[in-house]
């Protein structure tokens, strides 16, 4: 009987900053008695010396060093000394957590397993994350115990660290690691270990921690040809193994995974490669695709692959340098083009003697419900469907009822949608009319008795695509609960992947009556969940609104509110001005008792603490809730949010959202269209707003009113002519403090205070400069660097964002909407845009209002630039002034807090 219940062979070649973690994590496991074995791979670091001190201190921890001859050899080194009953393999980078090695063993001993396989997540300084393939090893309803040659799955995880092998077992089948191959070592041992394994027991637990260190020099991070013939070494490898074993049937489902991997390294790597290198690429490439044993798997590739693939084997060097160069670029997209009645991937028009391969025999479809509703026999559905990779301008869209006897259709009118293009294609794609306007069928009238499938159907030309509908969002389900009308029950169920059937059904009272009583037993089987998890707020509220519903919406209650803890932005000043002026009003405020900001509106009265019963309660039965942010994220309470979810009818309220901004300048109708807000009223600044957004947001006319922002009425010039407010907005690609010290945004703001020309004019001029930043950076750095004499840096909640914006001369700013509020009171904004296209790009989606010329102060990209427009640029006084006029409105007489109040009021 072995000594110890598992072995495991720590691999190091020069670990020194992370070997330490990684021994330590198996000396610290659960699991006892456990061997370690460490093989040293010839470090010329200190990494030997930590492992050496290890041993000497740990009776079960071993040390063995051989020459630097690649960590297959260690493994081989490591497996030769093992005494455990099994083995494991770990890098010396990686580490795991304090279970893994037990919940591994008793998985195998439990099944009497040969091998063992558990999950794993990867991490980097930044964060932690899963690989997507792992879910699928790990999906739902698969059996603990598996066979690779049944469960195709088992293909997908190569990696020997996240698994155990009976240790005899390895010796008697002689599997060891091929010490030829510097790529693939773990994928051909894996490969054997789990098709001669008698099974393998799966273990969805993480028993791995793996490091992603992107600054490693591997030959499997490195671009050379060395890599790619590694990996027709591994292919043959493979062959040779399957061919051994008498499973040549089951190579495709290796193969198919070594072919997608060769191919994107490929389009990664070959920007790397010079012109002679990539002629040497090329029949290495060949070579790979000639080892293939299935060659039907190249058909079975997306388009730009099958072109690569064909180009591969008719070893067409011009077009293989053209596509691997312009992918690289960046310039590839997956735009499809109609010739012919046939549809091609767009790359035909670039490659037209390769189209047989590009043509695209099946089209994929993509649609979103965005809204639905059950009402008596009336069906409404709105939303947005577009095939993948063709454009919108000439798709027609129906929604189709089939039944096993009959079909019918409704044809779906067009409605613009520039937000699917942002948010499915970067823009490079026209989906603009994907979307379609809401509709509303009566089902009773349309449909005979029986059970409809439902479809969103597509054509474009000949092509004809019929997608199942789909409602993913459980709220928006159960706004389609049953409904009798007439004697008729229209009722609509969802399958486990959310399509939607609707049933017509006659009934007489009877079952009318068992209908109602199955709905009252649904909610009260809810009702009482919270109950049982002793979830008294959510229960109380839902008792309250039962009893008293009726009688506290006719108190025509508004709740405003911004964000739980403030208030400073256009909520605030309109009800400060309605508190002032219209305390007849039934308006109540929403904010955190504990919020600084509480301490400015706690005399105004009425105020809700956030998270109270009666904030639930009041948002229950409110007439108005009024937000200058999102009203969902911001202003619900998570009862509210789970009584909503089910009692979708109970959201009765008119929502009105009064921005925080100005819409224009970057393009957020994907956050704020009709069909996922559902506004009431859209509050805006100017007619040019309210054109964009009936155009672009789904809005009717008589929703959109121009009033301009509540907190303009408060902006009132207190400068003194000597001061410089620098604001830039965030980029939302940048998550770490390293991220951001690293990044472009970062330095081009310390260049310029630091610049010496910048500093002899504040000194000349007398002037200050207040950098004030974006709140996100603010949570990044603890501390900020000094600046100098005359640059301070001001921190969230030392001074409001108007104080700031009211005190300061000059605004300098890059795209941030702060910038009409300081345009509003005449005073100069310079745009300091050194990264225009980045941020249009990856940040926001560009809006109508072109900010290179169209707005109202000067514009610069580079930093000379910037500090030659301050030098001849007097400090008061804004040269574009009138430019504001375009995208605010001022009306004499009247506050905008005023007119805002007016329009909610019904124009009283």
């Amino acid at each position: 009987m072995s000594k110890y219940k598992v072995t495991v062979v720590i691999v190091n070649y020069n670990k020194e900053p992370y070997i330490s973690q990684c021994i330590e994590s198996v000396i610290n496991q659960s699991l006892q008695p456990i061997e370690i074995i460490i093989v040293d791979d010839g470090s010329t670091d200190n990494s030997g010396i930590i492992s050496s001190r290890y041993a000497a201190a740990h009776p079960h921890v071993r040390y063995f060093t051989q020459e630097n001859n690649g960590v297959s050899s260690a493994r081989n080194k490591g497996l030769s000394y093992a005494q455990g009953e099994y083995v494991a393999f770990l890098d010396a980078d990686d580490y795991v957590p304090a279970d893994a090695y037990e919940r591994l063993y008793k998985a195998a001993v439990k099944s009497d397993a040969d091998t063992a396989v558990g999950n794993f997540e990867c991490f980097n300084e930044y964060r932690t994350w899963h690989l997507a393939y792992m879910k699928k090893v790990f999906a739902k309803g698969l059996p603990a115990v598996r066979h690779i040659s049944t469960h195709q799955e088992l293909h997908l995880t190569p990696s020997v660290s996240n698994k155990l092998f009976r240790r005899e077992w390895l010796l008697q089948q002689k599997i060891v690691f091929q010490e030829n191959l510097q790529i693939g070592e773990d994928l051909l041992f894996t490969q054997n270990a789990l098709h001669l394994s008698n099974k393998t027991a799966m273990c969805n637990y993480p028993v791995l921690y793996y490091r992603v260190n992107e600054e490693e020099h591997t030959l499997s991070k490195q671009a050379t040809l060395a890599f790619f013939e590694q990996l027709v070494l591994v292919q043959k490898e493979l062959k040779q193994l399957y061919d051994s074993l008498h499973r040549q049937n089951e190579l495709v489902h290796i193969e198919k995974r070594q072919l997608d991997f060769f191919l994107s390294s490929l389009f990664r790597k070959a920007a790397a490669f010079s012109k002679e290198q990539l002629h040497e690429l090329l029949t290495v490439s060949r070579a790979f695709v000639h080892t293939l044993t299935e060659k039907s798997l190249l058909d079975q590739l997306d388009s730009k692959n099958r072109l690569l693939s064909q180009i591969i084997i008719q070893k067409d060097y011009e077009p293989f340098v053209k596509l691997l160069s312009s992918f690289c670029k960046d310039s590839f997209t997956n735009e499809l083009v109609q010739q012919d009645q046939k549809v091609y991937s767009k790359l035909v028009e670039e490659y037209p003697a390769y189209a047989p391969w590009l043509e695209i025999h099946s089209l994929q479809a993509e649609h979103r419900i965005e809204v639905i509703r059950l009402e008596g026999a009336n069906l409404t559905i709105g939303g947005y469907a577009f095939v993948k990779g063709l454009s919108t301008e000439d798709i027609q869209k129906e929604i189709v009822f089939k039944s096993k006897m009959e079909t019918k259709v409704i044809s779906l009118e067009n409605e613009l949608r520039t937000d699917v293009s942002y948010l499915f294609a970067h823009n490079k794609i026209n989906y603009h009319h994907a979307g379609f306007q809401t509709i509303t069928i009566n089902l009773v009238n349309l449909l005979q008795n029986g059970s409809w499938n439902v479809f969103l159907r597509l054509k474009a030309g000949g092509k004809v695509v019929d997608e199942p509908l789909q409602v993913i969002l459980a709220q928006l389900r159960n706004y389609a609960k049953p409904n009798i009308t007439h004697n008729v029950e229209v009722s609509a169920s969802f399958s486990a992947n959310s399509q939607m059937n609707v049933r017509v059904k006659k009934v007489n009272f009877l079952e009318k009556c068992i209908s109602k009583l199955t709905g009252i037993k649904r909610a009260v089987r809810y009702d009482m969940s919270f109950l049982k998890k002793r979830d008294y707020h959510t229960f109380s509220a839902i008792v309250l609104y039962k009893l008293f519903n009726r009688l506290y919406r006719n108190k025509n209650i508004w709740l405003i509110g911004e964000r739980k803890d403030t208030a400073q932005d256009n909520s605030y000043h309109l009800y400060t001005y309605i508190r002032t002026n219209h305390k007849h009003q039934n308006a109540y405020y929403v904010i955190d008792k504990n919020a600084e900001d509480y301490q400015r509106i706690k005399h105004l009265g009425n105020i809700v603490h956030f998270n109270s019963l009666k904030h639930t309660l009041y948002l229950l039965v409110s007439h108005k809730t009024i937000n200058s942010y999102s009203e969902a994220s911001n202003m619900y309470t998570t009862a509210y949010k789970n009584i909503i979810k089910y009692y979708p009818e109970w959201q009765q309220n008119e929502k009105v959202f009064i921005q925080h901004g100005v819409i224009g300048v970057s393009r957020v109708n994907h956050v704020l269209h009709k069909n996922r807000m559902n506004y009431s009223q859209f509050v805006v600044s100017s007619p040019f707003e309210k054109k964009h957004i009936v155009k672009e947001f789904g809005y009717e006319d008589n929703e959109v009113v121009v009033t301009g922002l509540a907190r303009w009425d408060a902006l009132q010039d207190t400068s003194k002519g000597k001061e410089i407010l620098v604001m830039p907005t965030w980029r939302n690609w940048i998550k770490t403090e390293k991220q951001l010290f690293e990044s472009d945004y970062w330095n081009r703001y310390m260049s310029l205070f630091k610049n010496l020309d910048f500093n002899r004019i504040l000194e000349e001029r007398d002037l200050t400069v207040t950098f004030f930043p974006h709140y996100q950076m603010q949570q990044l750095i603890e501390s900020f660097p000094v600046l100098g004499e005359r640059i301070r840096i001001a921190r969230q909640g030392e001074e409001t964002v108007q104080s700031l914006l009211k005190r300061h001369s000059i605004l300098i700013t890059d795209y941030s909407t702060v910038s009409f509020d300081f345009a509003y009171m005449n005073k100069p904004v310079f745009f300091y845009q050194f990264d225009y296209d980045e941020f249009y790009s990856k940040h926001y989606n560009e809006g109508p209002i072109n900010h290179k010329k169209d707005l109202f102060g000067e514009r610069a990209e580079k930093e000379q630039a910037l500090i030659n427009l301050l030098e001849k640029h007097p400090v008061s006084g804004n040269q574009r002034a009138k430019q504001i006029s375009n995208y605010i409105i001022k009306e004499e007489g009247r506050s905008h807090s005023q007119l805002l109040f007016q329009q909610l009021s019904g124009g009283k």
